[in-house]
């Protein structure tokens, strides 16, 4: 069989027909990624167990999703392992670039690849078979692992140009990792799934039950839609939010270059227009990047308010504590923005299958999902990591990624996001209405983006909810669904 067409849609078919061989070449970018780990940190005990145990994690993670829903909590573990180990196996430099790009690869194994999984179980539950199932979530799901992607090799080359020594290494890492993230997530877990279900096809399937409504899904839909009922005050709530982080942040400009020079302005542009096409918006990607910048410094300045030995340790004075803040830029980045990225894309789904504005804002953004166990594994990891010496900062840069990412869920993922795309929910495509950075980008490259039916809907019929105003939240499965 020839080798995938351009596109996460074409992967995957070809994934899906030809298991076997995409198992075979998924396992040789894995080698060249790890032969690559072998030449940048030859000596040591990464040089001699980190090649064998990334290899071995990373294979244990696809056995155990080809083993099902049963085993889907020892491939999170193993993904994100595996992730890990490569991650600090591929960075040039010293320990603590090393440690970050680890932590970024276990941000990437325990969230993006599982809910890649999810989304497959998810259409399944509702009576698909593996090949369409697989084709569905490689138009949805896949296409957004893709867009984050993207936006970290965006965040990775902004990195490189910031002036401190050790980022280069960090940029190279964490491009290296989220593109085995993306080939993983595109061409082996389908192939792994559909290779899985082969051997469970005799076996008798149990009919799928339904989840039931936990005591934190309940608070989360309610002051979800609270904000798509208030969507204007929601917005003037999050401009005055972001008004008040940057009065604080200028109190504490002189004590930390970044974003202030010239190196952490090259990183916010890149990182937000990666953002704004991932999201498919000019106001909420900036928006996004705009929180995180604002969050992360006022929450290292507040930390260095409250504990300076903890954030600057003995011995740990300029230039390497001025650049410490951009070491937590990484990891948050891989905690919040790929978790963003999927509830817009759950939100453009919805608003093609005639959900209403409010209520397609409200579902997309409780399916989207908070990654819980990469933020607990991230606090883990920095504890983990020694109080003196020159990974004294990274705990605190990983505390501080950790807590910011919470503090931007609470402004941007329950506020600003639902917020926007209610308000602006009747273009159908999260707040774009015919000219945002897909239609700009397509004028610059000469192929306008000419609107066309999408193949995934083609056939489903438009139901008719009993249901009144915005506020009104959906279960995605009363849509009525083409059977394959």
């Amino acid at each position: 069989m020839a080798l995938p067409r351009c596109g996460v849609v074409g992967a995957a078919r070809w994934a899906v027909g030809d298991p076997e061989r995409a198992v075979r070449g998924w396992l040789v970018v894995m080698g060249l990624a790890v032969l690559f780990g072998t030449l940048v940190r030859p000596f040591g005990v990464a040089g001699r167990f980190g090649p064998p145990g990334a290899l071995l994690a990373l294979v244990a993670g696809a056995l155990a999703t080809a083993g099902g829903a049963r085993l889907r909590h020892l491939a999170t573990l193993a993904w994100g392992g595996g992730l890990a180990a490569l991650g600090g196996l591929v960075t040039p430099g010293g320990a603590p670039a090393a440690a970050v790009v680890a932590m970024v690869g276990l941000v990437l194994g325990l969230d993006l690849l599982p809910a890649h999984v999810r989304r497959y179980q998810e259409e399944s539950a509702r009576g698909y078979r593996p090949a369409a199932a697989l084709t569905i979530v490689a138009g949805t799901s896949g296409r957004s692992v893709v867009r984050s992607v993207g936006l970290l090799l965006l965040t990775a080359a902004g990195l490189a140009v910031t002036g401190a020594p050790a980022l280069p290494g960090v940029a190279v890492g964490t491009a290296v990792v989220a593109v085995v993230a993306m080939l993983t997530a595109t061409v082996a877990v389908p192939a792994a799934l559909v290779l899985g279900d082969r051997c469970r096809r005799s076996a008798p399937r149990r009919a799928p039950r339904r989840a039931e409504s936990s005591r934190a899904s309940r608070l989360h839909r309610a002051v979800l839609g609270r904000v798509t009922d208030r969507a204007p005050a929601g917005l003037v709530l999050t401009a005055g939010v972001l008004a008040l982080l940057a009065g604080a942040l200028t109190r504490a400009a002189s004590g930390a270059p970044w974003p202030w020079s010239a190196g952490g302005a090259v990183l916010l542009v890149l990182t937000a227009a990666g953002a704004a096409l991932a999201l498919r918006s000019w106001v909420l990607g900036p928006l996004v990047v705009l929180s995180l910048a604002l969050v992360v410094c006022v929450t290292w300045a507040v930390l260095d308010d409250l504990a300076p030995a903890f954030v600057a340790p003995a011995g740990q004075g300029p230039p390497a504590g001025r650049w410490a803040p951009v070491a937590a830029w990484p990891v948050l980045s891989a905690l919040v923005l790929p978790r963003y990225v999927r509830a817009a894309g759950r939100i453009r789904e919805n608003r093609r299958l005639g959900m209403p504005a409010g209520a397609a804002a409200q579902d997309g953004c409780r399916r989207a999902g908070f990654p819980l166990a990469a933020l607990a594994a991230v606090l883990v990891g920095a504890g983990w990591l020694p109080a003196a010496g020159p990974m004294a900062q990274l705990r605190a840069a990983a505390v501080v990624a950790a807590v910011s990412a919470v503090a931007v869920e609470l402004l941007v993922g329950m506020v600003a996001l639902p917020a926007w795309c209610a308000w602006r929910g009747t273009h159908g495509d999260c707040g774009e209405s015919g000219s945002g950075p897909a239609d700009l980008l397509g004028r610059i490259t000469g192929r306008p983006a000419a609107p066309r039916p999408d193949r995934l809907l083609t056939g489903r019929t438009q139901p008719e909810y009993p249901v009144r105003g915005p506020a009104a939240v959906l279960s995605r499965s009363s849509v009525p669904r083409q059977r394959a």
